[in-house]
């Protein structure tokens, strides 16, 4: 893996912690639920159904097999984490 991501992922990881409330200093608010929610709605749109209904990026039969949407169905249809 590059430097270059290390670091920034190590800083995706770290906004994560602190909205999870791992780090008891910062609570979320709701500028954070909101850049959340823009993040998945993104991510889920780059994964979303061709006109074939197949993932656009994972190339699988179809979007329901895409493993970016069973997380998003398993986190926030089926169950909570």
């Amino acid at each position: 893996m590059d430097e270059w991501f290390q670091v920034v992922a190590a800083n995706v990881w770290r906004y994560l912690d602190g909205v999870a409330g791992a780090d008891q200093a910062r609570a979320p608010t709701l500028a954070d639920v909101r850049k959340l929610s823009a993040a998945w709605r993104a991510l889920l749109r780059l994964h979303d159904g061709g006109t074939g209904g197949e993932c656009s990026r994972c190339q699988r039969g179809h979007a329901g097999s895409c493993t970016v949407w069973q997380v998003a169905i398993g986190y926030f249809v089926r169950r909570s984490p």
